[in-house]
């Protein structure tokens, strides 16, 4: 009883960072509409947009630098520590963003402004979102892996439905001006709450940092097939669930025509439906194989993702739901299992750093840059099932890279991957 309280404490002490900062920085994703009339008044609407999105991708961006940053303390000096730090930068950052002016009150400074605190969210929220799952599978996970990471997924969804929600707040018709500044308020000084819970965190691992070597070094050095093999899962990840769940909103407003708080209602229905399966999935990949369902996972979204948005261009709101169900199966199957899988790749000694620097590297290539270009295919070459065949071509590909770099035949039959230790 003692242990599954204190499992539980630990799970909400962790998973509150996670769902905060996923509920701002996805309440930027959802807000881009509104934002690029605030920040870029611009003739063309289009335009405008793509500019809130470039600074969307330049969070991303600064991402490999926070990966080396926590990474480093998280394992040389504890993850404790790393992920204290983080919510507390992360928390920081969003509070300035809703104080801002805008670009009718200083001009081109608020842009300026604006992209500078994002570049902050970047470098805090790398050394977040991997640390989280790594502590929970470290700590919890013993008989459970798939399922003690799962958390971290589900509570990166729950932030996206609270960041949804607020968008959807936020847009309606009789919601002030100003509106648009109480999420990033709130959710700056909720950070500090998760400060507060985390100071009773214990460590999942003791290490010296006397004569050590560098863990970056080591990564490099030593590990290139895990490397990459985390980084074409970071890289699928962050374009599916950005074009499938942040875009769409855009997608929805623009091609299908709808209201911008009904488009948001509907990607809150997905990113729910992704928060209450994902455990779910992480369990079964625990009692089947995390590897076999992750593959069926990417075989299923190949297929699936042009039916998504196949569904969503009809306009017919029954359809459109259907098409968000399925992005949340999609995304559920193969986020489940996702964080064991990762963490098994790396020692525990190199394992903040490897699968911190993996992450961000390909997320800054790939998922900061998804909505835009999701939006450049359908502006550019009028291909509205663009985006769609984006998400298939990079599941593919992911497929096949995951096919060839995983150790021993466990993605490809299905069997388990015995894991690393130092």
């Amino acid at each position: 009883m003692k242990k599954s309280f204190t499992q539980s404490w630990l799970v909400g002490a962790i998973s509150i960072g996670t769902v905060l900062e996923w509920a701002e920085y996805t309440f930027y994703g959802y807000m881009a509409v509104a934002l690029s009339a605030l920040f870029f008044p611009e003739n063309n609407p289009e335009i405008a947009i793509l500019k809130t999105f470039g600074i969307f991708a330049m969070g991303y961006l600064m991402r490999p630098l926070g990966a080396i940053l926590f990474g480093h303390i998280g394992d040389c000096y504890g993850r404790k520590l790393a992920l204290i730090c983080s919510l507390s930068m992360m928390g920081a950052a969003t509070f300035c963003i809703g104080c801002l002016p805008t670009y009718y009150q200083i001009g081109m400074s608020a842009p300026l402004l604006l992209l500078l605190m994002r570049m902050l969210q970047g470098i805090a929220i790398s050394g977040e979102y991997n640390g989280a799952g790594i502590y929970l599978v470290e700590k919890i996970g013993t008989s459970n892996p798939s399922l003690a990471g799962s958390w971290i997924s589900a509570s990166a969804a729950a932030g996206m439905v609270i960041g949804g929600i607020a968008a959807f707040v936020t847009n309606l018709p009789q919601a002030p001006v100003w509106a648009w500044r109480v999420p990033f308020l709130l959710g700056g000084l909720s950070c500090f709450l998760g400060f507060w819970l985390r100071r009773g965190m214990t460590e999942t691992q003791k290490r010296t940092v006397v004569n050590l070597p560098i863990p970056l070094i080591q990564v490099l050095k030593q590990h290139k097939r895990a490397f990459l093999s985390v980084a074409a899962i970071a890289a699928f990840t962050g374009i599916f669930v950005y074009i499938g769940n942040i875009y769409i909103v855009v997608f929805l407003k623009q091609q299908v025509k709808l209201p911008t708080h009904h488009a948001s209602f509907f990607a809150i229905f997905g990113e729910v439906i992704v928060c209450l399966l994902i455990p779910i999935l992480g369990y079964i990949a625990d009692k089947t194989c995390p590897y076999r369902q992750y593959r069926w996972g990417l075989l299923l979204i190949i297929v699936g993702a042009p039916c998504i948005f196949l569904l969503c261009l009809t306009g017919n709101y029954f359809y459109i739901l259907l098409a968000m169900v399925l992005y949340g199966i999609f995304n559920a199957i193969v986020c489940g299992p996702m964080v064991k899988i990762m963490c098994d790749q790396f020692p525990q000694g190199l394992r903040y750093t490897g699968i911190s620097l993996a992450w961000s590297v390909s997320a800054a290539i790939f998922s900061g840059t998804g909505p835009l270009v999701a939006q450049w295919l359908v502006t550019r070459y009028d291909w509205l099932l663009g985006p769609s065949f984006y998400v298939s071509m990079i599941a593919l590909i992911v497929y096949v890279i995951l096919g060839i770099t995983l150790r021993s035949t466990s993605f490809v039959y299905g069997y388990h991957l015995k894991e690393l230790t130092d």
